[in-house]
């Protein structure tokens, strides 16, 4: 996997600004524009901006971008974007669609999910190819995990496994609760809940740092493979 793609997958937590077409009541976490530092290595590769808006009655709109910055600008060039839309319904986060471009000197790769919730079937597609997965209560898309997992820590009750979405299968990620700690960040001193994430039988693991303050926000996140740090995210900036 690409560093491209993983920045990709680690930035399901980033969405970037949509006019919003309804009040923010009208979802269980408030809407909000994130931007983020990236790191790579140690040194910084680009931004993030994650948002999340209200698009009716209890339903919402996501989207994650991404680009190289600075010297990283220099040299690497592609971008990320992603997007996803769905509802909440049932007292749980249902997605309906969501898609991935990703545009390199390496890789071009378009993915797109649709969740036919009255037929119980996911139509899914990573670039030409393509297949149809079991769409069973729960299944989630990268986007649309994040907002499950931020409303579910708001509520106090996170499951000990997700089940995603993504390309053209359908994977279990294990979560845990690995407690609180006081971080140093762009927009001050927070207490933060750490969650890691890692799929059953791999070294890779991610681990996010979410805020209470921040309507549990996100406000670091961090990959690593064989305890080796690949890649982390900082807050820079935050708006409600």
């Amino acid at each position: 996997m690409t560093l491209s793609i993983r920045v990709a997958l680690l930035l399901g937590w980033l969405l970037a600004s949509w006019p919003a077409l309804a009040l923010p009541d009208d979802l269980p976490v408030k809407p909000f524009q994130a931007r983020y530092e990236v790191y790579g290595s140690g040194f910084s590769i680009g931004e993030a901006v994650m948002s999340l808006n209200a698009a009716g009655a209890n339903a919402y709109q996501m989207r994650t971008r991404v680009r190289p910055n600075g010297l990283a600008a220099m040299l690497v060039s592609g971008q990320i974007d992603e997007q996803a839309s769905g509802e909440i319904r049932d007292e749980a986060v249902r997605p309906l669609r969501y898609e991935r471009r990703v545009e390199t000197p390496k890789k071009k790769q378009t993915v797109q999910l649709r969740f036919d919730w009255a037929s119980k079937a996911i139509q899914a597609s990573d670039n030409e190819k393509r297949a149809t997965l079991p769409l069973s209560p729960g299944a989630l898309d990268p986007l649309s995990l994040n907002l499950q997992v931020m409303w579910d820590l708001q509520r106090g009750r996170a499951p000990s496994q997700y089940l995603l979405a993504d390309e053209t299968e359908l994977k279990t990620y294990q979560i845990k609760n690995e407690g609180e700690e006081m971080l140093d960040t762009a927009v001050g001193k927070l207490r933060a809940i750490r969650v890691s994430q890692a799929k059953p039988g791999k070294t890779r693991i991610t681990t996010f740092w979410f805020a209470p303050e921040l309507r549990h926000l996100p406000v670091r996140v961090m990959q690593q493979k064989d305890n080796k740090e690949v890649l982390r995210m900082e807050i820079r900036a935050v708006e409600r």
